[in-house]
Parts: structure tokens; sequence; C-alpha cells
């Protein structure tokens, strides 16, 4: 509790400036005493225990001397509150001289205040209780009537049995020092409260944490650094050279190269501890270094745990560049363009139809970069409403809203630290969480809901779209601000519509894969089967594609997958080729079949399978054609 002292000019001033400290009501982190000291310097000396001390006059004069490191704050004596006085004097005792008596007086006109006050005013530099007698003495040998001072001159003169006129001060301007004071005293208490976390937060830590000044003196050190070093608590090390808790730090060379430094440092009992020296800068200029002292095996346990940890809630990349399939000069375009945006910290857009495989170019693009080690946190914003997506991305306190877990919960971009965000679906995202999210890109730190404070982040956001954000822009669906900060880099990954060369390649690669799953004989297309996929326009695109692939491997036995396999799915009924089946079947017992039977039933009446029918049926046309 901060405590502040008010020096009162009179004795019966007191319940005047009471009532003022009432007026401003009671502040129960701050203590405000009122005392009045009439006397020597030495007397205002004694017993200052408080933080900050409020003063007029000679008071406020002698205390800065006598407290140079103290704040104290002046109440103001203006020219009108001399004025006062003055007129107050001619008034109650019509003198013919004035003795005016104060410290440090600039008064320029005094001319016009003698015309006003009908006297002569006689100016005398009051500093302290001897001056005022002396000043005194000097007015009663020039037949002076009334003295005008303030609370030691009245003194003196009470004493003497002299007039006096006491010069006030406006409560306006008391209750301005005393607000000051109450204003710094606040900061005070804020700077012990931080101090106090300071030192609770440096002493719960496991490492050892000193800062030192340019000079290497000492500033702080924690109680495990004390640990570490096998230093005694009872004697205090601070301001004391840092060579006295180890003499191999490399403090001077830290300082010199103005940036953070790592050593590995031997102790005599055979163990590492990791030192990281960080430099503190103020104006940009080094005044000192921050020391941090880690065990080295402490750091490989946390590290493996956090690591377990990570995978355990899945936060990790699955695929790489290699998992991309296509030849097309658009893919091997977009891996090119994305390896290099992997070397770079900056904001990805990628941008393609559903299913063309955006997911697949976040989790590589994580998978080459620097933080390939740290988490990839991946969210689908179209999957959650407003409310829970902004607890999603931002977590919350505990007890935040109604249902809140009573622990809080800690949010994407927070368990993605030192990693990368994926954010698909970026483009239905509500406008009012855009704001936030924006904030978030700006400043890198986030606030959790129902919190108070803000959390820096280091994350790099990739996020992807399927639908044209720079049209939802124009119809106010979209921020800007927002889009320019995803859109630093961008890669249009473009659909199997327009990369049909890379049809058949992904189509053999999905069939081998499931057939291996399934423990079935891979299986083949036919040229017309091929054709058929080829030529098919998937809306779907590659999810599209591999849903098929999948369905062809469980309901297909054969070796050859035929255009009548692919016509089991409703997209391929009513797709035609080149030739009619039912009209090119060279078996002379397959031409007296009814034209509208089925190529089962034609099958099954000849006795053979379907996929011989279908070579027969080749055959005959190759026949036909030479």
């Amino acid at each position: 509790m901060a405590k502040i002292i008010v020096f009162v000019p009179r004795q019966d001033m007191i319940e005047q400036f009471q009532k003022i400290v009432d007026r401003m009501g009671k502040c129960d982190d701050i203590e405000i005493e009122l005392i009045h000291v009439f006397g020597t310097p030495k007397s205002l000396a004694e017993n200052r225990d408080a933080d900050i001390l409020v003063a007029r006059g000679m008071t406020y004069e002698h205390l800065k001397s006598f407290f140079p490191n103290k704040h104290i704050i002046q109440i103001q004596m203006t020219s009108y509150d001399i004025l006062n006085a003055l007129l107050f004097s001619k008034q109650q005792f019509h003198p013919k001289k004035i003795g005016l008596c104060l410290h440090k007086i600039d008064i320029s006109s005094i001319s016009d205040l003698e015309q006003l006050c009908d006297a002569q005013i006689d100016l005398y530099d009051v500093t302290d209780e001897e001056s005022a007698k002396r000043a005194l003495e000097e007015g009663i040998r020039r037949n002076t009537d009334v003295y005008v001072g303030a609370g030691t001159v009245c003194g003196v003169c009470d004493q003497r049995g002299l007039k006096r006129v006491h010069i006030k001060t406006k409560d306006e301007a008391i209750e301005m020092a005393i607000r000051a004071a109450v204003n710094t005293a606040r900061t005070i208490n804020r700077e012990r409260m931080s101090y106090s976390m300071f030192k609770m937060i440096i002493n719960s830590s496991t490492d050892g944490i000193i800062t030192i000044d340019s000079k290497g003196i000492i500033q702080q050190i924690n109680n495990q650094a004390y640990q570490i070093f096998h230093l005694s608590t009872v004697d205090n090390i601070k301001g004391h050279p840092i060579r006295i808790v180890n003499k191999h730090f490399k403090w001077k060379q830290a300082m010199e190269e103005n940036g953070i430094r790592d050593e590995v440092l031997k102790m005599e009992d055979g163990s590492h501890y990791f030192i990281q020296y960080t430099p503190i800068s103020v104006d940009d200029r080094n005044t000192g270094l921050v020391i941090i002292v880690k065990n080295s095996e402490q750091i490989l346990k946390e590290e493996n745990r956090i690591r377990h940890s990570i995978s355990e809630k899945g936060l990790v990349a699955k695929y790489t560049f290699n998992d991309i399939l296509g030849k097309s000069h658009g893919i091997e375009e977009n891996i090119r363009m994305a390896k290099r945006y992997s070397k770079v910290d900056s904001n990805v857009l990628i941008i393609g139809e559903t299913g063309t495989g955006k997911e697949l170019f976040a989790h590589s693009i994580h998978q080459a970069s620097n933080r390939s080690k740290e988490p990839f946190v991946a969210l689908n914003c179209a999957a959650l409403p407003e409310n829970l997506l902004e607890s999603e991305l931002f977590g919350y306190e505990a007890g935040a809203f109604s249902g809140a877990s009573r622990n809080g919960k800690i949010g994407l971009f927070e368990l993605a630290h030192r990693g990368t965000i994926f954010l698909d679906e970026i483009g239905e995202i509500p406008i009012a969480l855009q704001a936030k999210l924006l904030r978030v890109l700006q400043e890198k730190e986030i606030r959790k809901i129902g919190g108070n404070t803000v959390q820096p982040i280091d994350v790099r956001v990739i996020s992807a779209t399927n639908v044209n954000i720079e049209k939802q822009i124009e119809e106010g669906k979209f921020r800007s601000d927002l889009y320019y900060r995803l859109n630093l880099l961008d890669i249009y990954i473009p659909p199997l519509r327009e990369r049909k060369e890379d049809i058949q390649e992904m189509v053999d690669f999905y069939l081998n894969r499931f057939s291996c799953e399934m423990k079935k004989s891979p299986a083949r297309l036919s040229l017309d089967a091929a054709r058929m996929l080829t030529d098919y326009a998937w809306p779907g695109n590659v999810r599209e594609l591999r849903n098929i692939c999948e369905r062809l491997v469980v309901l297909n036995d054969s070796d050859e997958i035929m255009p009548d396999d692919l016509r089991q799915f409703k997209v391929f009924r009513g797709t035609k080729i080149d030739y009619d089946m039912q009209e090119n079947i060279v078996h002379p017992g397959i031409r007296q079949i009814r034209p509208k039977k089925t190529k089962e039933d034609i099958a099954k009446e000849m006795g053979i399978s379907r996929t011989t029918l279908w070579r027969m049926t080749k055959q005959n046309q190759k026949k036909q054609k030479i």
C-alpha cells in the first residue's frame, strides 16, 4: 500500500484539507496522512517513511533537498492567492506598510500592487524559520504594520504578537496536488505489484535467471540460480560482479555482439548447463543482459514430453510434396512455388475447387519449412458456428460463458505457437470474427474469450478457399484488409478437368493402393474405361476420383475394369463409346440373341465371363477394320 503525507501549512487548516480528501473518495490501496509541522528543517526530515510527499512553499523546497529520490508534489501558490492576501490585509488592518515575506519572490509590478493596497509593500526573501525572524526584525525597524506570508512566517508572527495575514491556497489547487499524489501512488502500487509478480515468476521458474548491467553487476537473481550455483540465499549478492557466481560466463562477448548468444557451461560436478544471453536494450542502447541458465538434461526431457504430447493430439503434418500426384505443368509449377514459399514465414492462401488437394499442399509447405518440428494445426472454418469457431481459435478463460469448462480452453492459435495453423474454407468465416482474426495477424497476439490479458504468438498462417473471395469483398461479405493479410503468397490449384494428363496416374495409384489394403489383386483399366475416366469432368476433383477408385476395387472381381463397371455409377450412366457391343459380336450364337439383352445376359447364355465376352468383341472389331 502506497502512503502519502500531506503537509498542511497551518494547524487550523487540517479540517479544510480533510474535507477535500473526503470529497475525493476513499482509496483502499492508498494511505493519506495529514500533518502540520512547524519549525526547523530538521523536524521536516524526521520519520518521513511515505512514498509521496505533498507540500507548499518553503516546506516543499526543504523536502526536495532532504528526499531527492522521493516523489514530492507541490501545492501551487499563485499570484492570485498573494493578491487576495494583500487585499485582505488592507481591509482588515488598513496598513501604511506591508511586509510580503516569501521565498523566490518575482513580482515585477510591485507598484501596481501598492496602488491597489494603498500601502507601501516591502519584499523579504524567507527560506526558513531563522530567515523569517530576521525579516520580521527588519520589518519592525521599518515600522511595518502587517506581514503577509505562508505558514512559517505566520507562526513566527504569532510568537512575536505581530499582525499577519496567511496566504491561503484555494481548494482547487489543494485538490489538484492531492489527486496528482493519488495517481502517482496508484502507479507505485502497480509497479510494486508488477515487481512482486516478476519476482514470483522468476522464482517459480525451473531455470536460473540472472540480470546484470553493462558493467557485469548483478541486478536480479532468482532462487533457482542460487541453487544451481550452490549459493546461499542468506547472502544477497545483488550489486556484486557476476564473476562471483561463475567466472566462466562470457557476458562481455554477449554485450559486444549485441544479440542472443548461446553456450554450454560445464560445472565442477560434471553437469552441463545451457546458457542464453539476451541483451536488455533501452533507446537502442544495450544496458545489460538477461542470463538464462537451463539444465541440458531437463531440456531434453521437456522436448521429448512436448513432442509426445503433440503427437498424441495429432498436431502434426502428415503429407509431404512426395505425396502430391501429377506430372502436369500446372501441378509441377505449383509444387515449385510451394517449395519456395516454405522457406519463408509469410502467410499463404491456397485457392482451388473442393477436392483439389489444398490441404495436401498446406501439409507439405509446413513439412518443408523451418517450422516442421513444431505443431501443425488444421481447422475447417465452415464446420463450426461463429461462437464455437471463436472459442476454438482463441480459447477461453474459466467461466467465460455459460457451459464453459471450469479449467478454460487453449485455443488453436496457442496450440500452434511456433508452428503453422491451416484455416480451411477461410471464405466461410463470419464477418464479425474476421476483425478479431485480422487483429491477431497484425499484432501477433491473442486474447482469450473472457480474458483481460494478451498473449504473444508466433504462428505461420496457411489458409484455403474454394470461393471467389474478391467477389465476396465486393458483396461486403469479406474484409479486404484481412484478404490482403492472408494473401501475401498464393497458390492456385487447377481442377482435374484442366489437367487430364494426371488422371491416369492418379487412378492407377489409388487402384493399387486400395487393392493392397483390401488384399486383392490389382485391377487394370481397359482402354475404353480409361477413355471414359479421362473424358469425365470430375466436379468433385481428386476427392471424387479417389472415392470412385475405392468403390471399383470393392465391387470388381475381375482383373480388368470395363466401361460397364463404370456404368454402375450414376455419373457414367449414358456415357457412349465408339461402338455398340450388341452389334459387333462375332460368335454365330451371339447373333441369334435378341439385341435388347444386356451384356450380363449374353455372357450367361454363352457360358462365358463378362470379360471374355468383351475380349471377343474387341477382336471382332479388329477383324472388321482389317
